[in-house]
């Protein structure tokens, strides 16, 4: 009994059940007291856990189990007989189980996320490349500022923002970012501030303090936006009553930048703080928040190699800052210089598009079309083959990743053997190992994110056409 509570024996001088009352943490002492009082009267032993302080102040988990209470004539404590142990290792044991277990049952949910993610992504992305692709093709068939026009336009516009929110979703469920691509974080995040100004940011004060000789990272321009758009949201949302949000950004030395987002809002608790990054965690109502905003956020700047640290006090308001590595050298962009493939006219592309998707054949085949190029359609890996092995002449291969039968990762192998140089644009919406992997593996290859609109094919067509200025063998 010494032992358990912290009590040396040989230097103890007093009485022992006043020093066991007085331990009791003084939490739990109501909840003992009425267990001591049902002991006293009902005359049987009733087991309970309870937490006692020791003398230097540490909490231990005590499991006891009172037999006889022996009250004074004032009702106090006088004799206590009963079996007492110090649960406080397996307590910890517990309370460590239990949070493997909550972690556990977290990692399940992004797994069972990421498969959902991933198992939609294919045909979401499919769905809006042909919504993008032919609202792009019928736009410049249009005179600026026709109404016809700026209905395409906007349709434009609709498409690529669900395509940034299905890669903000892929990225988070893959924890690797969709691109990779030389980054100025200024533009990020004037970019941002440009769809959010009329809307979102018009409730609030808005302060940009943005380093003009900001250092470049690496990384993914669109989740990285969606990020910081998040973030901004999230601010707002914690200033109901108006306030001020600031954007800052700068060198932190040599190898560091930083961005932080600060607002005068609301504030957090420490409570909220240590879950306001866990996936599906929201202190919102029903209905207006998923608990994935944050998670998403912090998902993004892992796979960016970053760093997020949050600051924040109830009533005080929150900084989020978060840390990138900056860049190495830009690295070149896709390497087409020695292609023996050559073009008979400098204006015109002859492309295979290898695609088992309807929507994707006839949105791809309209951008190829109204920027003038010539088109070859297969439904398959293995109808490309033929027509390739039957002496079909093409300058550049789109190819699907998520195909019945080969695939893409069977079928570039075998391209590859019959045309050795052939420009190939691996077409997915899930960059997963296996595509980049092949983008890795072999020359003239290079990734074509899905959805992609004219402009997106329109730069990767231009070097190749840089590349190709004589005729074919």
């Amino acid at each position: 009994m010494y032992k358990i509570f912290g009590i040396e024996r040989d230097t103890f001088d007093g009485d022992l059940t006043t020093v066991i009352t007085r331990a009791i943490h003084p939490e739990d002492r109501p909840l003992v007291e009425e267990s001591n009082r049902r002991v006293a009267l009902e005359k049987h032993p009733i087991p309970m856990g309870y937490r006692i302080l020791w003398p230097d102040q540490s909490v231990r988990h005590v499991w006891a189990e009172a037999g006889e209470l022996t009250l004074d004539a004032e009702g106090q404590p006088l004799l206590l007989t009963g079996i007492a142990q110090d649960i406080t290792d397996r307590k910890s044991a517990e309370e460590e189980r239990s949070k493997l277990q909550a972690q556990l049952l977290q990692a399940q949910k992004l797994e069972s996320l990421g498969s959902l993610a991933s198992g939609v992504a294919h045909d979401m992305n499919n769905v809006l490349g042909a919504i993008l692709g032919l609202a792009s093709a019928q736009r410049e068939a249009h005179p600026p500022g026709s109404r016809p026009r700026l209905a395409f336009e906007t349709i434009i516009k609709a498409a690529d923002r669900g395509g940034k929110l299905v890669k903000s979703l892929l990225s988070f469920a893959r924890q690797s970012p969709v691109e990779d691509r030389e980054l100025d974080l200024n533009e990020v995040i004037r970019e941002e501030v440009s769809l959010l100004e009329r809307t979102t940011l018009s409730k609030v004060r808005l302060e940009l303090d943005l380093a003009p000789d900001l250092m470049p990272i690496r990384g993914d321009g669109a989740a990285l936006t969606h990020a910081f758009m998040n973030l901004c949201v999230n601010a707002v949302d914690a200033m109901p009553q108006g306030g001020k949000l600031t954007l800052r950004t700068h060198n932190v030395d040599s190898d560091w930048i930083e961005v932080s987002v600060e607002d005068t809002g609301s504030g957090m608790t420490q409570e909220i703080m240590d879950k306001a990054l866990d996936p599906f965690f929201t202190t919102k109502g029903v209905g207006k928040g998923t608990g994935l905003g944050l998670s998403i956020v912090y998902s993004t700047i892992k796979a960016h190699k970053g760093q997020l640290a949050l600051r924040s006090e109830p009533g005080r308001g929150t900084c989020i800052s978060i840390r990138f590595p900056r860049c190495n050298p830009a690295s070149a962009s896709p390497d087409f210089g020695d292609i023996e493939t050559k073009v008979p006219s400098k204006d015109r592309l002859d492309v295979l598009i290898v695609d088992d998707d309807e929507l994707v054949q006839i949105s791809t085949e309209a951008i190829l079309e109204a920027l003038g190029h010539g088109v070859t359609l297969a439904t398959s890996g293995e109808e490309a083959l033929t027509k390739l092995e039957a002496g079909l002449r093409a300058h550049l291969v789109i190819l699907d990743m998520n195909m019945p039968g080969l695939g893409g990762a069977g079928t570039l192998p075998r391209i590859r053997e019959l045309r050795p140089t052939v420009p190939i644009l691996v077409a997915t919406g899930r960059a997963d190992q296996a595509a980049m992997d092949l983008i890795k593996d072999y020359a003239f290859v290079t990734l074509l994110p899905k959805p992609f609109s004219v402009e997106d094919l329109q730069q990767l067509l231009d070097e190749v056409m840089q590349a190709c200025q004589q005729p074919l063998p």
